[in-house]
């Protein structure tokens, strides 16, 4: 009972048995372990996130963004759930502040954060709402026909996305361009992530998803480390897809097959 794991396993359970009110009440008991514990909090918003419990979720990320300011994580976990809930220009502001600040862990994550701001910005506009924040010359929409993301939710935990393209050329951080045009975004070898692939014009065929597994030297507070993908296809315009997919794993240099995108 005084285990985070213990709970987090608990709340897993009572989501995949259909009942999300015990979930959601089990879960919470996560925040009241160690309420000054940002790693863990992190974890909670995250799994708050993916189940759903949006409000919750932007409760918890603004008490991490307190805790931890010097993290672009921070910044970029409270906007995507605020860009969920509609909140744009909220959301358009903490993107900006990732994308014009130099950070002195996550380099390269200012790209990522771009991509996802001039995407929200797009929605925005679709909605009525104006920018006003974000200065014009970061401003064009960098709209793709696939967008793979990987995200998770521990600290100085190393994960690596490959995709295999229907040619049968693998994209990852050794290999992030490809003969049709895929490009993998910097390795994040310290955690959290985000890593991503993207292609502009899409091949027909099937795409397989892989994640590696390489290692972890974080505390095993939380156990297994849970990662998330979401696959978006026309990113960034009006026709946009999403689907997320959630996975926990538990050994290194696990490569775990996450699912296959076909055109």
């Amino acid at each position: 009972g005084t285990s985070p794991a213990f709970f987090l396993d608990c709340a897993d359970f009572f989501y995949r048995a259909g009942t999300p009110d015990l979930g959601l009440r089990v879960l919470s008991n996560v925040a009241e372990l160690e309420l000054e514990n940002h790693r863990l909090l992190r974890v909670l918003g995250h799994r708050l996130s993916q189940q759903g419990e949006l409000a919750y979720a932007k409760a918890i990320f603004e008490e991490v963004l307190r805790l931890r300011p010097e993290e672009p994580q921070s910044y970029r976990d409270l906007a995507l759930v605020l860009d969920r809930m509609e909140d744009y220009a909220r959301a358009m502001e903490l993107l900006y502040h990732v994308v014009i600040t130099r950070w002195d862990r996550f380099e390269g994550i200012e790209i990522v954060a771009l991509m996802e701001l001039n995407r929200i910005i797009a929605r925005a506009a679709r909605a009525g709402v104006k920018n006003e924040i974000v200065d014009a010359r970061f401003v064009t929409l960098l709209d793709t026909d696939v967008r793979i993301i990987l995200t998770w939710d521990t600290d100085m935990t190393d994960m690596d996305l490959w995709v295999t393209e229907p040619s049968g050329e693998k994209a990852d951080y050794s290999h992030n361009r490809t003969t049709i045009g895929g490009l993998v975004s910097r390795d994040f070898t310290d955690g959290y992530g985000p890593e991503e692939y993207m292609l502009k014009k899409r091949l027909a065929g099937t795409y397989k998803i892989e994640v590696n597994f390489y290692g972890s030297s974080a505390p095993e507070l939380t156990g297994p480390t849970t990662l998330q993908v979401e696959v978006f296809t026309n990113y960034g315009r009006p026709d946009e897809a999403r689907k997320a997919i959630t996975l926990r794993l538990d050994k290194a240099k696990d490569v775990i097959h996450v699912g296959d995108v076909a055109f």
